[in-house]
């Protein structure tokens, strides 16, 4: 039984919308966070974005990482991923410049937005109605506890993730999710909460999964945090995706750290098919009522 037998993920749902396999474009607005002064305790810059688009607009960015992925796979179409940072935080004209600049890339299918709940908008979603091509904002909830968002320092609450899923609503938007298993004192119970929530609110249609990374120079390093070990994690991560409802894409399974100057503190051993291995051996094996 091979992955998309196993899990639904994100990639078989654009070869299935599109008929292609389809490759995201990992995008930068160029705005630092506006968390910069005070990062989230996992923060640490430049580990998620292509160190060759910097200093590069919209559409030099686009054809770059085209002309680089296209060497290596064949990619029958793309999506632009606004993934740098917090892609809705800014002046809203200049933001709006950069969306429909790639809108109007002729190899873009789409636009994915990340971002932030508390810096969600009336005025940021209707500014994107003017976008032709689809759009997907996907909203850094990371967990539905209160308590694990004060330790990651996130500085918003549960209630700003509800607060943007609500008025995303009202729009025609595609709604994803980034989470964290593995946060440091977060227990099954807390894990199960965040799993309800996703179950509960139907306008979730993605989840992108991270496992808590610690990359030196982080707080978390600071604090002497460790971090999940591969065990542990695909443990949790198991656990969690079986509990999912079936209809929710997965787009991440594992942290990626694209610069690989940055030291990661609890990197895994081996390679990315390994760790899925594991991952499909486990799920496999999990009971859906099981308690870890």
């Amino acid at each position: 039984m091979n992955q998309k037998d196993k899990i639904n993920t994100l990639s078989q749902y654009y070869k299935d919308k599109y008929g292609y396999r389809v490759f995201k474009l990992g995008l930068s607005t160029g705005i630092a966070c506006p968390k910069r002064y005070n990062p989230c305790s996992f923060c640490v810059q430049n580990t998620f974005i292509d160190e060759g688009i910097k200093n590069k607009n919209i559409t030099q960015q686009i054809d770059y990482l085209i002309e680089k992925i296209s060497s290596k796979v064949k990619v029958g179409g793309f999506i632009a991923y606004f993934q740098d940072n917090t892609s809705s935080y800014g002046d809203i004209e200049y933001l709006f410049s950069l969306f429909k600049e790639a809108d109007n890339h002729p190899q873009i299918l789409e636009i994915i937005i990340s971002t932030r709940p508390d810096y969600i908008s009336a005025d940021f979603l209707n500014m994107l109605k003017d976008i032709n091509k689809p759009i997907t904002i996907e909203i850094g909830m990371q967990t539905a506890n209160d308590k694990s968002l004060l330790f990651l320092n996130r500085g918003h609450l549960h209630s700003d993730t509800e607060r943007a899923l609500k008025l995303i609503m009202k729009y025609s938007y595609r709604i994803g999710v980034h989470i964290i298993l593995g946060i440091s004192e977060e227990t099954i119970e807390d894990i199960e909460n965040t799993l309800d929530f996703i179950n509960k609110n139907e306008c979730i249609k993605d989840v992108k999964i991270h496992h808590l990374a610690v990359f030196e120079g982080s707080k978390l390093a600071t604090l002497g945090i460790k971090g999940i070990s591969l065990e542990e994690y695909i443990e949790i991560l198991a656990y969690f995706i079986k509990g999912l409802r079936s209809e929710v894409t997965i787009s991440r399974l594992f942290t990626s750290n694209l610069n690989r100057e940055q030291i990661m503190l609890n990197d895994f051993p081996g390679v990315k098919r390994m760790w899925l291995n594991k991952f499909m051996e486990k799920k496999h094996d999990i009971k859906k009522n099981k308690r870890l």
